[in-house]
């Protein structure tokens, strides 16, 4: 079956930055998001009015909400927590395996209130250089933290299926990874769902759909569970870089942007509506 084209007409929430990533929507309809390069963590309330959560904090690749209020954000660094009301921030992984992390990107909370999370070696990419291996890991709610894997070329977007039984972990210049589910919460054999070096963030919809920002070909694709293309909707960007659904009964994709030094106005948030509805997202149990 040949794919189909969505119509790609969307709304811009924001515009203007650097590099956005990390869309992460509310269930009061609060959109938020990162400027990657240029810093900090920001919302788009209902009302359209754009704030700062999180003024400087750089490289905050994936972000979720906790059942605390908090938000808990990558970066650099390694994870925080930041008060939304507040500001206040409280520093919550800054060491794997005994080393300094230097920067966690995508993350995703699951059922048991836990985070799946990747760490990326930004300091190389963006010099220029070659990138040191990631490690994909989970942080339990107790503190107890697993590594699944430490040869991570480039760690991004992270969902699971409908049913909890898969997980998808999207690695940069390589594919879509699936891993089957463990009674305990932690994944095992993980098989190459998708080959696609393109691949960035992603989100599951409610009928197992995978939608996948492709980075360089600035589009969003969507595959079937058995790996097949379906859906594509092209984006007048220089790059897409992930995406988070919301809104009202959550047929909203809400996509970030990037210019990627190219054209830094270009980073932004805009909605696209989605012919499927997406999972809701869980919320951590980590504070």
């Amino acid at each position: 079956m040949a794919e189909t084209e969505i119509d790609g007409r969307f709304e811009t929430l924001a515009s203007g930055f650097a590099f956005c990533e990390a869309p992460r929507v509310a269930d009061d309809g609060t959109a938020y998001f990162s400027d990657l390069t240029g810093g900090g963590y920001h919302a788009c309330d209902p009302d359209g009015t754009i704030r700062t959560v999180l003024p400087d904090r750089l490289w905050i690749g994936g972000a979720v909400l906790d059942a605390s209020g908090a938000i808990i954000c990558g970066g650099k660094g390694g994870m925080i927590a930041v008060n939304p009301a507040s500001g206040e921030t409280q520093v919550l992984l800054e060491r794997l395996n005994g080393e300094p992390i230097i920067a966690v990107n995508d993350i995703e909370a699951d059922p048991r209130g836990g985070i799946f999370g990747g760490t990326i070696d930004f300091a190389s990419i963006f010099a220029g250089e070659t990138p040191r291996p990631g490690l994909f890991f989970r942080l339990d709610p107790s503190g107890d933290i697993a590594i699944l894997r430490s040869d991570v070329v480039a760690s991004n977007g992270i969902g699971f299926s409908p049913d909890g039984a898969r997980l998808y972990h999207s690695e940069s210049t390589v594919g879509v990874w699936r891993w089957q589910m463990e009674p305990d919460g932690l994944p095992h054999s993980p098989a190459l769902f998708v080959e696609l070096a393109d691949c960035d963030g992603l989100a599951v919809d409610v009928e197992g759909g995978i939608w996948i920002a492709c980075w360089q070909a600035a589009e969003l694709r969507r595959y079937r569970p058995d790996g097949i293309l379906d859906r594509r909707v092209a984006l007048p960007f220089p790059f897409v870089t992930s995406l988070a659904f919301g809104g009202l009964y959550a047929r909203a994709i809400h996509a970030t942007t990037a210019g990627n030094g190219r054209d830094d106005g270009k980073g932004g948030l805009i909605r696209i509506n989605s012919p499927v509805a997406g999972l809701p997202a869980h919320s951590s149990l980590i504070l």
